[in-house]
């Protein structure tokens, strides 16, 4: 048995030269088996608001860390775990199984709070050695990369049928309790048609997701890259995509990594505790998530961003996601999957046809699965468009916009121009059609609004909730091409 103890102490000033400390071993022979635990002083507790250190885990192997999407990588489990064990076969959650060759590997640190002491480090290391050889050259097949193999969907194609799912949530493969088949279970009792798990900086829930897959949900392959400056989801591929940046051309490679590998890019929760998303906006993402649970978790702030953001002829096609972090048991607070709900339209039941009709801006969304729920198409006298697509408009005409209402009895249909309301109307039926004219801006989307009955808030809900104003469905634009370019 090879045992091994690392020490060290960080400091504020470590950690302003960069936010991951790299601590390297030398395991002398192949393993059967490795384990890294660790430990360090003045962790900050849950209930803490100051002080304290917060210092996250993972590890790469001796294919080395180069940024980005270094090719070693085994791991990440932040801060959720003070222990991972990885082996040929099986791994903890957030890690990835195959060999354990003699060599280098590096522990890695992540400095996401250092308080002005320092905090001291002790990382233990246990390895069961063995003799056997491993192929681990560039030509082996192991890989960080997952590709899972999901079951072949019945394919159609048709004109377009809209399909419901939640695009943000987590497992025990990172900071959740529960576990990827209590996941897919709460899932296809909602009714839920596609399903994007998006645990935090690995895709070691790939496999077990490909695992439980039946066929009855479209699992889109999920991670969120969980930065200390924003965090973003990419979709549809297993390729690991990095998260060690700090300034915006180090969230370019990470995107343009992604790209390389079919990956589709949103910013998610660019809000106050979102956390917020500092590296700008000149960037090559495809979506942002404009509504990020509950309506009062300050989604205000993401919706006057992408307002401003759209005001200034931004075009960027916007999702909902949950953020839902499975429970083992019972709920545990105010967060619930599929709420809020993305509605897209596709031409094909596939996950190529959920994110292309991403792409499109085929989107609505809707507070929960079977919560109210709208659709939008506008017309002018040179053209008509739908939800994401650019209407063609002649001069300073008016633009007749034709919005569709479902569950929406007492609620008000707004419009929005510019991020300013060009219209409103109370809805009287639970399905109804509203007609509106506008003046055309650079955009119009529509929303629900309407204060909370109390006696929808679950138990788990704050006392203090503002239940005024919530918003219960937007759409995705329609641009007004009056003007040739747009970001």
């Amino acid at each position: 048995m090879f045992r091994l103890t690392l020490n060290g102490h960080l400091t504020p000033a470590d950690k302003s030269r960069s936010d991951y400390a790299y601590i390297p071993f030398h395991l002398p022979q192949p393993a059967n088996r490795l384990t890294v635990s660790y430990r360090y002083s003045a962790a900050m507790s849950s209930n803490q608001t100051e002080g304290g250190n917060v210092i996250d885990i993972g590890l790469f192997d001796p294919r080395g860390a180069d940024f980005p999407g270094g090719l070693g990588f085994r791991g990440w489990s932040g801060s959720a775990r003070d222990e991972f064990t990885i082996a040929p076969t099986d791994a903890t959650p957030g890690y990835l199984p195959g060999p354990l060759p003699a060599g280098r590997y590096q522990v890695i640190l992540g400095l996401y709070r250092v308080w002005p002491a320092g905090a001291d480090y002790e990382i233990q290391i246990e390895a069961e050695l063995s003799d056997q050889k491993f192929d681990f050259s560039e030509k082996s097949n192991f890989s960080t990369s997952t590709n899972p193999s999901f079951p072949p969907k019945s394919a159609f194609r048709s004109s377009g049928q809209w399909l419901r799912g939640d695009l943000q949530c987590h497992t025990f493969h990172s900071d959740a309790k529960g576990s990827p088949r209590q996941l897919l279970d709460k899932a296809k009792a909602l009714g839920l048609d596609f399903l994007a798990v998006t645990d935090h900086n690995n895709t070691s829930h790939h496999r077990a997701l490909a695992a439980l897959d039946d066929g009855s949900l479209l699992l889109i392959p999920g991670q969120e890259v969980t930065t200390y400056y924003g965090h973003m989801n990419v979709w549809g591929t297993g390729q690991w995509c990095d998260f060690r940046c700090r300034t915006p051309d180090d969230i370019r490679a990470i995107i343009q990594l992604a790209h390389k590998h079919g990956g589709f890019c949103s910013i998610n929760h660019p809000k106050q505790g979102g956390p917020a998303w500092e590296y700008g906006f000149d960037l090559p993402v495809d979506a942002l998530e404009v509504w990020q649970g509950p309506w009062p978790y300050r989604n205000t702030e993401s919706l006057a961003l992408w307002d401003r953001l759209l005001a200034q002829g931004w075009r960027i096609p916007v999702v909902g996601g949950s953020d839902y972090h499975c429970p083992a048991r019972e709920e545990t607070n105010f967060l619930r999957l599929g709420q809020p709900t993305t509605w897209v339209r596709v031409t094909e039941h596939s996950v190529a046809g959920v994110l292309a009709g991403i792409r499109k801006g085929w989107v609505s969304i809707s507070a929960s699965p079977d919560g109210p729920r709208l659709e939008m198409r506008a017309e002018s006298s040179v053209g008509e468009a739908e939800m994401g697509e650019a209407l063609a408009v002649g001069g300073a005409e008016p633009v007749a916009v034709t919005a569709r209402v479902w569950r929406g009895k007492g609620l008000v249909l707004r419009l929005v121009v510019d991020g300013d309301t060009a219209f409103e109307q109370r809805v009287l039926d639970d399905e109804t059609t509203v007609h509106a004219s506008i003046e055309p801006g650079r955009s119009v989307r529509a929303e629900l609004i309407g204060d909370c009955p109390p006696a929808l808030l679950p138990p788990q809900a704050p006392a203090d909730l503002d239940l005024r104003g919530w918003r219960w469905a937007l759409t995705n634009p329609i641009y007004c091409a009056r003007e040739e370019s747009g970001k």
